[in-house]
């Protein structure tokens, strides 16, 4: 009988995929990862729920429901969030006590109070990132869940806020021990992890890099792909950090080399341009460039082995030195005049352009190596956090109206469950109010908890009437929160299983004192329902996310940042600045996007990056204007520029005319210098003014605002 089931199931279609790729395999057939991590918080869950029941508190189930949102895939980040949340909980209590001790027995002015400190916290949550915006949350809605329910009783408000943080802290606790008992020699794994990642994204710049040399340029999703990549193990490090050290030297130059694989994409953007603008090259500047390719394509196996990456740095040292060296030489082929002189000018800005690439390369290895014998700067190169004041605007606001509807609707109803839904409101508003895509996550959320209703039935009113015991409570509830555990490591299930996870323990209605009846749960679990449904609505109607403004919004910020770098009478921005400023801008989009890109948003993307490296060569020209070896011409022709650039209603046509000209006159100087000082000047500044203006000329729909404008309004928002 087994072997034909073997066999039918080696013919059928299962047979033809990987076992991992069956439906429903996350369930029968877990990684080891998902299963120690389901196993771990399940017991975790369980002493938490004993302890609670052998204190004797009056709602034990908190405690296993914090041990589940706590849980999280790598001990970094679970330590993190038990952190914040422990902040979070005392800020939320004392929040409560206050409130209730300022407007006792005054509804119309508690309610309102309540939704400003609600939608104060979630505006403050969107400003910082990380699970400092969960201590936020946290603060906003353990602040109602301890005040609406202390709503009825005042007096106790102390009481009930006590008892909220000791189910916390027990919480907290159990999933931080059970972590340490199953964890093991956590810094060496974290590190291991943490030079994974690293290693895994300098391959995927490095490839769309190779692309670019071989001028094949790979498409721009992978680019930006590539950036995401950047911004998102950025945040991932600080959790990597939790478990080595923050202050290890290690975590700092990782911080650095992300920062570095940002502008080296930056950098092959402004490649790519410089390559197709000088198409006719000699067989010299090509070998340098085969070289570069060939030495690019090998270097991310080759650093995989730490004593690799002296050894390949060298070799990238050894290129630059060949580069200069070429470089050099066209000043000499360039002396023969005719076509040799303009072949001789096209190697020269090829070459530089490949030069800038691998130093931006040796300083990449150096800080990947992370040598303590060297001195180092990792806070030069490391990207920066950006707030962002609107987003935070809108959040605050929607949450104070969502809390003041549902308050409005328990004062007119008197429903005796109404605290509860004004809690649960709370909860999503807060919650979801980080995302960018809310109405997707808090629909999935929604899900979850319907998922979660339905797998309380059972052990409710079949399981557990069965038994007095802990220990049959214990075994009628592990199958369920086991099986949570799996779905929260599933990628497709993550979200609904956090809800899940989070909201099956407390429809279990336990207590100490009496068992839940039928009626009490179907009052909560609709006052759940009622409440995260009415939360997926706020987020879809009170200041929804509007593609159009968010794009016009973004591209202005964006066309201001030229502008600032233009002004010679301002300071110029950092590099580093710049470049994380931009990328933060199209994670956002993209994050809010996912899958279903839509060709406005695509629009956006590629100005995005045009404006990106237009503002990067503009900064290299700010430099080069003011180099000992520029000619006083070509510097007073650049300013000029710069003087057009920085107007506020940009023109694009005549911008480009400005940048033309100015283009032309360096041109013609260069040819008719014979100080090789500032011939390599000038030429410096050409490779980047061929950028710009090739940037320019391809972009004029996006950075000329009648069309932008006329494209947003005919522009469809279908999938792309």
């Amino acid at each position: 009988m087994r072997r034909r089931f073997v066999t039918w199931i080696a013919a059928s279609p299962l047979g033809r995929v990987p076992m991992a790729d069956w439906p429903f395999a996350w369930i029968y057939a877990p990684k080891s990862g998902s299963l120690m991590f389901a196993l771990r918080n399940t017991i975790a869950a369980l002493v938490a729920l004993a302890i609670a029941f052998w204190m004797e508190l009056g709602e034990p189930q908190w405690a296993p429901m914090t041990v589940w949102i706590v849980a999280q895939g790598s001990r970094g980040e679970s330590l993190s969030k038990g952190r914040w949340r422990l902040v979070g909980t005392v800020l939320g209590m004392i929040s409560a006590i206050a409130l209730l001790a300022m407007f006792p027995q005054a509804p119309w002015l508690f309610l309102p109070a309540l939704a400003i400190w609600a939608g104060l916290c979630a505006g403050l949550a969107t400003l910082v990132h990380n699970f400092r915006s969960y201590a936020f949350v946290l603060a906003a809605y353990t602040c109602a869940i301890i005040a609406m329910g202390a709503s009825s009783e005042p007096d106790h408000v102390f009481q009930i806020a006590m008892a909220r943080g000791t189910y916390i802290f027990l919480g907290v606790i159990c999933e931080m021990v059970a972590g340490l008992i199953f964890s093991h020699d956590m810094a060496r794994q974290a590190r291991q992890l943490m030079r994974g990642r690293l290693l895994s994204a300098i391959t995927s710049a490095t490839a769309a890099i190779v692309d670019i040399l071989r001028e094949e340029p790979p498409p721009e999703s992978d680019i930006r792909a590539v950036f995401s990549q950047t911004l998102t193990l950025h945040d991932q490090i600080e959790f990597s950090a939790v478990e080595i050290g923050r202050n290890e030297r290690a975590v700092q130059c990782a911080y650095a080399t992300l920062g570095l694989l940002s502008r080296i994409m930056s950098r092959g953007l402004g490649l790519r341009t410089r390559l197709a603008a000088v198409p006719n090259r000699s067989a010299t500047s090509q070998d340098i460039i085969i070289r570069a390719t060939e030495l690019l394509s090998a270097l991310p196996q080759r650093i995989a082995a730490q004593a690799e990456v002296v050894s390949v740095r060298n070799q990238v040292d050894a290129l630059i030195s060949r580069t200069i060296e070429a470089v050099e030489r066209t000043l000499v082929q360039e002396m023969a005049g005719g076509d040799a002189q303009k072949v001789a000018i096209n190697d020269r800005i090829a070459l530089q352009g490949v030069r800038l690439m691998l130093n931006e390369y040796h300083a990449l290895l150096s800080y990947f190596g992370a040598d303590p014998r060297e001195n180092l700067h990792p806070d030069r190169y490391r990207l920066r956090h950006f707030p962002n004041w609107r987003a935070a605007l809108h959040n605050g606001l929607r949450s104070m109206a969502a809390i003041l509807a549902a308050s409005f609707v328990w004062e007119v109803t008197a429903w005796p469950n109404g605290a509860a839904f004004v809690s649960f409101i709370a909860v999503v508003c807060g919650r979801f109010a980080t995302f960018e895509n809310t109405v997707l996550v808090s629909n999935k959320f929604f899900y979850g908890a319907c998922v979660a209703t339905l797998a309380s039935i059972i052990p409710v009113f079949l399981l557990v009437p069965l038994g007095s015991s802990f220990g049959a409570l214990a075994i009628a509830i592990t199958p369920f929160m086991f099986i949570g555990g799996l779905a929260a490591q599933y990628g497709p299930t993550a979200l609904q299983a956090a809800s899940y996870n989070t909201f099956f323990p407390a429809l279990l209605g336990l207590d100490n004192q009496h068992r839940l009846n039928e009626l009490q749960w179907f009052n909560n679990t609709i006052a759940l329902l009622l409440g995260l449904g009415a939360g997926v609505i706020v987020f879809k109607c009170v200041l929804p996310f509007d593609e159009r403004r968010v794009c016009w919004i973004m591209r202005g910020k964006a066309l201001s940042g030229l502008r600032h770098i233009s002004r010679h009478t301002v300071r110029m921005m950092d590099e580093n600045h710049w470049i994380g400023r931009n990328t933060q801008s199209m994670q956002r989009l993209i994050r809010y996007a996912g899958s279903q890109v839509t060709p406005l948003m695509d629009t956006y993307l590629h100005g995005t990056l045009a404006i990106m490296t237009i503002g990067r060569n503009l900064m290299h020209l700010r430099h080069a204007q003011h180099a000992p070896n520029m000619p006083e011409a070509a510097a007073t022709a650049i300013q000029a520029m710069f003087a057009r650039l920085a107007e506020r209603n940009i023109n694009i046509e005549r911008l480009h005319a400005e940048t033309t000209h100015t283009l032309k006159v360096l041109s013609d100087l260069e040819e008719t210098n014979s100080e090789n000082t500032y011939r390599m000047a000038l030429t410096d500044a050409i490779g980047s003014l061929l950028i710009v203006s090739a940037e320019l000329s391809g972009n004029r729909a996006f950075l000329d605002t009648r069309t932008f404008v006329s494209n947003m309004l005919t522009l469809e928002t279908s999938p792309a």
